[in-house]
């Protein structure tokens, strides 16, 4: 490979099948190719090894090569010639930062895509810090804390360590052009965002047409969350039991109360296929977009496969617990602003039979048509935006800014 052609992309990510799609692995523009480095196993190589175990789904491609040890970097980093483009999407790890710099000093020219959050959401007003206080213990809170303090450094010294001057800028939504076009004196570059790619490849596809309904589930695996693990710490198995019984419970009380309704469980891509916490319900693998598109009521905590259901119209109930307010609050938070900026219904998973209970919720649920355009607008991707195919796009413009300098 002529990796004078290449962009270089850091990651911190396994190659799942979404994965593959999402990262645009394979993707070409002319003579470039993109190359992956997941530094995962020299992050921890635990997790590496837990999410490449059999059942895990993992991918193996030419393109995505796996960084086992820092003579493997070292050894990759020599190959490298003295003008390439490179992507760090590692993550927020000084380590990631570290190789960045080493890229950049070898001669590497970066760009970066700035990813947008579901939703604005600030997680430090006074009554959220003051009720996380109130329904925590002591310990809990220091934990917290701790981890809290960690992150900053750890944020602190990568931006210091990767403060490299950026050629190309791409962004996902006016969001992101609104909140950081001050931040660069370079024309921002609009593409679309891996979610509204998912869309366009499945718009088309035939609706499948059954006499049932489906209500979707959008599974989050929250009770081994990855990046939870990766930056905190893994809930305990007594953790996963109370929130599958849970989800259990509300499963089967829709399953009384609406009898012509099949409750289809679209399973994360980052699912073990031999980790079914649920018998009597069926995990759909990789086929997220197609149970969206052919529901009738999607029900999630606050994925991004949510913006899925906001692109196919469906409508939206958002699940919250008690499980989910204890430890992971921040998910929390987030879950009840998307509820309140979509005009969508929370049902508590923990007191669905509480009035209202989620029978009702779901009979009464309809789609706010102007908060769902709004979020569309917002969130989703850049009307009139011609620029489909975003990792083809990004090589485009590659190209043309290495024949311009």
């Amino acid at each position: 490979m002529d990796l004078s052609k290449t962009l270089i992309v850091l990651t911190h990510q396994p190659l799942t099948k979404h994965n593959f799609i999402r990262f645009g692995v394979g993707s070409t523009y002319k003579n470039w190719k993109i190359k992956y480095w997941s530094i995962l196993p020299l992050i921890n190589k635990k997790i590496y090894q837990d999410y490449t175990k059999k059942g895990s789904r993992y991918k193996k491609n030419k393109n995505f090569k796996v960084i086992f040890s820092y003579s493997n970097l070292i050894a990759e980093l020599k190959k490298l010639p003295k003008n390439f483009f490179y992507l760090n999407n590692g993550g927020n790890f000084i380590l990631a930062s570290l190789i960045e710099r080493f890229l950049f000093i070898k001669g590497g020219r970066k760009i970066i895509f700035k990813v947008s959050p579901e939703i604005e959401l600030n997680l430090f007003t006074t009554q959220s810090i003051k009720n996380y206080i109130l329904k925590n213990n002591i310990l809990v809170i220091l934990k917290r804390i701790i981890f809290m303090l960690k992150d900053k450094l750890s944020l602190f010294i990568s931006k210091k360590i990767s403060n490299i001057n950026s050629e190309l800028v791409f962004v996902f939504n006016n969001y992101m052009v609104k909140k950081i076009k001050t931040d660069y004196n370079k024309k921002l570059i609009k593409i679309n965002s891996p979610e509204y790619e998912l869309f366009l490849k499945t718009k088309n596809k035939k609706k499948i047409k059954t006499k049932r309904k489906s209500i979707v589930f959008i599974d989050d695996v929250i009770e081994d969350n990855f990046d939870y693990k990766l930056t905190y710490a893994q809930d305990s198995n007594r953790k996963k039991v109370d929130y599958w019984t849970s989800m259990e419970q509300l499963f089967n009380y829709l399953k009384k109360n609406f009898v012509n309704f099949d409750i289809k469980i679209a399973a994360h891509h980052r699912r073990n296929k031999y980790d079914l916490p649920l018998k009597k319900y069926k995990f759909f693998f990789d086929q997220t977009p197609e149970l969206i598109k052919n529901s009738d009521i999607v029900l999630s905590h606050n994925s991004f496969a949510c913006q899925l259901a906001v692109l196919y119209n469906k409508p939206l109930i958002f699940l919250i617990s008690d499980y989910y307010k204890k430890h992971h609050y921040n998910a929390y938070l987030l879950t009840q602003e998307l509820s309140k900026t979509l005009g969508s219904p929370i049902i508590n998973v923990e007191k669905y039979s509480l009035k209202p209970n989620a029978k009702d919720v779901i009979k009464s649920v309809k789609i706010n048509q102007k908060k769902y355009g709004e979020y569309k607008k917002k969130y989703i991707h850049h009307q009139k935006n011609k620029n489909y195919g975003s990792w083809s796009t990004i090589l485009k413009y590659i190209e043309k800014k290495s024949k311009s300098n």
